[in-house]
């Protein structure tokens, strides 16, 4: 037998010999402490092997680690393999851009973005004069990274983090994905004052109000969606508003105490959503008799969501207004926000909401009472951002309101 076959016997049988020692430690000492944790049901077995680990890594493993930073990991995870688009755990920095999200005022770019089943980042909206609005970034947006870094539906909360922890007046690349090519834009990082509601008048009496989301106020200002679009129907009917249109075109949803504030102002007496839980209890939120009482049109398309579907189902089971558009979006699904003592949190999805009629559109949307697209070229545009003269669907709803 020459040297170097007998280098490489030896090389193999000390790999080898290694392999079963180690093997035989490890099988001794797991063997030793699982003994004493007995198992009667999966979950126990689950238990007593996170806590073997937690023991071998405590007693045996080379290297320092934290300890702390690997259990927020671990919940986190945890939570996330329920693999459902709107329940997730929160870390510091990550739930308090969350929340933030919902108030009327905080730094980044303006952008409103979700996680598509498929596990993408898709753009529901831009805040209106935002930077992102301003840059050309449309609903249906695919976002793929920020800086040439990549991001997807399990990395969202980073991404927001990133977008929103570079100081006002610098700039992050953003790429997003449309139409199968790559298009990147250099946003400015700024204050983002998210006025929702905006109001004009038109022809004959005609008032256009629109509502680009149902936001809370905040520890600085008691403004909030409703008390705009109070403010702003008030002054439209002094300047002579005889009949509106609501355009909830674009409008991810929010809060849905705001929402149900501005229906309780437009309807009649009566329900106007409830929520029913895991354990077939029920919330109802109902309207006074007080109404809005003019001919109205709704406005809706593909990007109309939540709580905007909210709104539009009540008005529409009360036949309160004409629809016109595109089928809504189709979440009709709550989530609860829960703060936890540290500042982290999570969102949790815990109702299905219905229409006064009973009706839950998850998954199915809102169809239109008449359905209009919007012209070819401005398929993907916000539709605040297309001219009036070529906003069919703007121009169908002065129609049927001047008959």
């Amino acid at each position: 037998m020459g040297t170097k076959t007998k280098i490489a016997i030896t090389a193999i049988i000390s790999v080898v010999v290694s392999s079963v020692v180690t093997a035989n430690i490890v099988g001794g000492l797991y063997q030793k402490y699982s003994a004493l944790l007995p198992a009667k049901t999966q979950e126990q077995n689950l238990n007593n092997k996170l806590n073997t680990i937690r023991y071998f890594l405590d007693s045996q493993y080379l290297y320092d680690f934290d300890n702390t930073t690997l259990t927020e990991s671990a919940i986190k995870q945890y939570v996330e393999a329920l693999d459902e688009p709107y329940t997730h755990y929160y870390t510091k920095d990550e739930f308090t851009q969350y929340t933030s999200s919902v108030e009327d005022g905080y730094m980044g770019i303006g952008i409103v973005i979700t996680a598509t089943e498929d596990k993408k980042i898709e753009v529901i909206s831009t805040y209106e004069d935002s930077p992102a609005y301003k840059s050309g970034i449309l609903p249906g947006d695919i976002l793929i990274k920020l800086d040439d870094k990549e991001y997807s539906a399990e990395t969202m909360d980073m991404a927001v983090s990133y977008i929103r922890g570079g100081k006002v007046g610098t700039s992050v690349k953003v790429t997003v994905l449309r139409n199968g090519e790559e298009i990147s834009y250099d946003v400015v990082r700024s204050d983002i004052l998210t006025k929702s509601v905006h109001g004009q008048m038109l022809d004959n009496g005609i008032g256009l109000v629109r509502l680009s989301g149902f936001n809370t106020a905040t520890e600085n200002s008691d403004r909030d969606t409703y008390t705009e679009f109070r403010d702003t129907v008030k002054s439209l009917q002094d300047e002579g508003m005889t009949k509106m249109i609501l355009d909830l075109r674009d409008n991810p949803g929010g809060e849905l105490q705001v929402v149900c504030n501005i229906a309780d102002m437009i309807l009649p007496e009566g329900t106007i959503t409830y929520m029913e839980y895991k354990n077939g209890k029920k919330d109802t939120f109902t309207s006074d008799k007080s109404e809005l009482d003019m001919p109205m049109v709704v406005l809706i398309n593909g990007n109309s969501a939540s709580a905007s579907e909210v709104l539009t189902g009540a008005i529409k089971d009360y036949k309160k207004a004409t629809i016109i558009g595109e089928k809504s979006y189709g979440k009709g699904i709550v989530q609860s926000v829960l703060p936890f003592y540290d500042g982290t949190g999570m969102s949790l999805t815990v109702a299905k909401y219905y229409s006064p009629n009973g009706v839950c559109i998850q998954g199915i949307g809102i169809e239109p009472d008449i359905t209009v697209k919007m012209p070819e070229k401005y398929a993907n545009y916000y539709a605040a951002t297309v001219p009036e003269n070529e906003d069919t669907q703007l121009q169908k709803a002065i129609e049927v309101l001047n008959n």
